[in-house]
């Protein structure tokens, strides 16, 4: 079987509306190498749908504004609108929405949303805690999880810093009921609502809190992140992803933490991480101040912004945090830059990290 040929492309999905048997999307998508975009593969409700109007090329100023290395930028926003009959008005709701971009004889990187989710959202202040944008983020998210980490619906996945389930809530509409899903956090409010609102209505949806100690999250923990074991068995999960984690851990915590994820990984599992990577660009970029994190105070083997309270935002020296990983068995597959430091070609705003598990974690053989 022939694969499938995959072009790089940037989009977003911005909005989604069911009316009067109409299904309308509206988002913006553009190559990342200039190449028109020619079309789209609709799916939704666990069906393509082959009739839609398509208006594509529509200008507006505002993805030039957030793009501007974009080629195409101010005709990048489309419109789509998919007659339903009645059957089809029922089985899109409350269903994941993928659009996958046709460029030439390529796909780009599906864009996916939900259309009329069913299961409650969290309250705005929950929502702030784990960084606003709840629905954008966790639909964004499983976008990188499956596009650029190669995550199948039947993995067994861990998420390290749940938080409130915020992507568990996308990846709802992605596992399947033969998958599993394990999330822990330190902070407790937001894994009750996890617990209360996703694990009733999908039993293999598993959270828990952990009472690790973190100056600026959780002062008041008992237990040293550096010794927290995960209350994982060995080789256990597919797929192990880290948002907004790094960023919060000083190193010993970081060497820890990378040890244990070699450890609960089959072989050949895949890890997503994200993290402030710093670098000659970013570190220029934060030395003319347009960086959004002013990483300049130095740790041990860390940069903080606030050497009050370290925690609140870490970074890390590229080359030092790519040394570990392989240290510790983890080989580094793919490489995002983000948008933080002010750089005008990103992928998300944190840097992401793709890593696969190696057979050995060298370090764990010499501890």
């Amino acid at each position: 079987m022939q694969s499938t040929k995959l072009v790089e492309t940037w989009g977003c999905i911005d909005l989604v509306a069911l009316e009067q048997n109409v299904l309308h999307i509206e988002g913006w998508v553009g190559s990342i190498k200039g190449e028109s975009v020619d079309g789209f593969i609709v799916c939704c409700g666990g069906k393509e749908f082959i009739e839609f109007e398509l208006t594509k090329g529509i200008f507006r100023p505002d993805v030039k504004a957030a793009f501007p290395n974009l080629d195409c930028n101010e005709h990048a926003r489309f419109n789509i609108r998919v007659p339903l009959n009645q059957e089809e008005h029922k089985q899109v709701q409350n269903s994941l929405l993928s659009l996958t971009p046709l460029v030439g004889n390529y796909q780009g990187y599906t864009l996916l949303n939900i259309i009329e989710p069913s299961i409650p959202l969290p309250s705005q202040e929950n929502s702030h805690l784990v960084g606003g944008n709840f629905l954008r983020v966790a639909f964004e998210f499983l976008g990188h999880l499956v596009n650029r980490a190669g995550l199948q619906r039947t993995d067994k996945v861990l998420d390290v810093g749940c938080g409130t389930g915020r992507i568990a809530y996308a990846l709802t509409y992605y596992l399947s009921p033969v998958a599993g899903y394990e999330g822990f956090d330190i902070v407790e409010q937001l894994v009750q609502w996890a617990q209360q609102t996703i694990t009733p209505r999908f039993p293999n949806f598993n959270f828990r809190k952990v009472d690790i100690y973190n100056q600026y999250y959780n002062p008041n923990g008992t237990q040293r992140a550096a010794e927290f074991i995960f209350p994982y068995e060995d080789e256990y999960f597919d797929f192990v992803f880290l948002t907004s984690v790094f960023t919060h851990m000083q190193a010993q915590e970081v060497y820890h933490y990378l040890d244990e994820i070699h450890r609960v990984l089959k072989p050949g599992g895949r890890c997503l991480c994200t993290s402030f990577l710093l670098n000659e660009q970013s570190e220029r970029l934060i030395a003319v101040g347009k960086s959004s994190q002013n990483l300049v105070y130095e740790l041990k083997e860390c940069f903080t912004n606030n050497p009050e309270v370290p925690e609140s935002v870490i970074g890390y020296q590229e080359s030092l945090l790519l040394q570990w990983m392989m240290d510790y068995g983890l080989t580094v597959q793919a490489k995002y830059y983000g948008c933080w430091c002010g750089r005008d070609e990103f992928t998300s705003y944190q840097d992401i990290l793709v890593l696969k598990k190696e057979s050995v974690g060298r370090m764990r053989d010499e501890g």
